[in-house]
């Protein structure tokens, strides 16, 4: 398993859990020590708000408070979200749309320029294909 994968996965395993031991993560995974806590530094880069807890009993806390972890996409699973998120925006009556144009924001801001005008082209096909449907 690449680096990457591993630790998206393991930031989708440790999300649940309040606290866990560096033994969990190199049972789990087949690691080293070394690499366990290699893992650890790099998931508290990504923003995950870990803490060591000292000691006899020490273990690994996550804070309650956080965040949802940061999600990593491929540009093909971000283009089928932006798709199921344009679907959506022509359900103008329920309580979704509110989040869709945050949601929208929030894509944009994370985008390239050129990946926000292939999105752009896809706006204006779907659009075509609506008012074609409609009429």
């Amino acid at each position: 398993m690449k680096k990457s994968e591993r630790l998206n996965h393991m930031m989708m395993y440790l999300n649940d859990l309040d606290y866990f031991n560096l033994s969990d993560l190199i049972n789990k995974y087949n690691i080293s020590r070394s690499t366990a806590l290699r893992d650890i530094a790099s998931l508290e880069e990504l923003g995950m708000p870990i803490y060591a807890e000292q000691g006899r009993y020490g273990r690994y806390v996550i804070l309650k408070n956080r965040l949802l972890s940061p999600i990593i996409f491929t540009i093909d699973e971000v283009y089928a979200l932006y798709f199921a998120m344009l679907t959506l925006k022509a359900y103008e009556s329920t309580p979704f749309h509110l989040s869709i144009e945050k949601l929208n924001e929030k894509f944009e801001n994370c985008l390239s320029g050129e990946q926000i005008k292939e999105i752009n082209k896809m706006k204006k096909v779907l659009k075509f294909i609506r008012k074609t449907i409609l009429l």
